[in-house]
């Protein structure tokens, strides 16, 4: 193979040197431009263990479980209109959801669909709490069961374990209409927004016969509120339990 002349290997030499400059310049504005790995970028990058998670950002969550809906029904209101409630649990520890859609659908004897009802809730790490729908129409049809399925479940890792809200007290009169009052202590020392509280009536076999859902807006620290439920006609019998169930939603502000 032919020896390129002196010149020739002189200007390759000089070609070299000058291409290696301009990558190097060129990399060197790619870089500084280059925006920093972020938690919030929708990448696995830096010191992340996962998308967005791990490392400097919040743990990742790993494998999570599905929601379970332990029991689903519906409770007549009047002729025509009903409401429906649904029992779910969350067992992730730190896995919840800042907003999920979900349907209530009603069906008859013949598992027939009546009619159905959306909305929207969240989901707190590691609790069991009521799902309720109210003054559902169903006109001259008569609902057997009642069904709830959820939308995509997207989770997050929530740093916040609990609402330190606990039930002081329960008192339940059946007639001549009954009435259930409870009281909700504020455990922690800041103020609680936006309680939502639900109450279950059980017969001695535990199954739900009454469901009602109220909100509280605020509980000041270290201090209590009451929250009243009402039913429009008396239970054939004294319910043999009563669970209330108290929360507030821990997923919001959790950066």
């Amino acid at each position: 193979m032919a020896l390129l002349p002196w010149r020739q290997k002189k200007q390759l030499f000089y070609f070299l040197i000058f291409t290696s400059i301009i990558l190097a310049v060129i990399g060197g504005i790619v870089w500084y431009f280059w925006p920093e790995p972020t938690c919030f970028d929708g990448k696995q990058n830096g010191k992340e263990e996962g998308i967005d998670c791990g490392g400097p950002c919040t743990p990742c969550l790993g494998e999570v479980k599905d929601l379970s809906v332990l029991w689903a029904r519906p409770f007549k209101s009047k002729q025509g209109v009903y409401d429906a409630a649904a029992l779910v649990e969350n067992s992730n520890l730190f896995g919840g959801i800042p907003s999920i859609g979900y349907t209530f659908k009603l069906y008859d004897a013949a598992n027939v669909l009546i009619t159905s009802r959306e909305g929207k809730t969240f989901i707190n790490p590691g609790e069991k709490m009521i799902i309720f729908e109210t003054n559902i129409l169903t006109g001259s049809r008569v609902p057997a069961r009642a069904d709830l399925k959820f939308d995509q479940q997207k989770w997050i890792y929530v740093k916040k374990e609990k609402s330190f809200l606990s039930v002081a007290k329960k008192d339940f009169i059946n007639t001549p209409f009954p009435r259930l009052s409870v009281e909700i202590k504020n455990n922690s020392l800041f103020d609680i927004r936006n309680v939502l509280v639900a109450a279950v009536l059980y017969d001695d076999i535990g199954n739900a016969i009454g469901v009602s859902s109220t909100k509280i807006d605020s509980i000041k620290t270290e201090s209590s509120q009451s929250a009243d439920f009402t039913w429009p006609q008396p239970f054939d019998k004294i319910p043999a339990s009563i669970e209330v169930f108290a929360t507030t939603n821990l997923t919001v502000n959790n950066q």
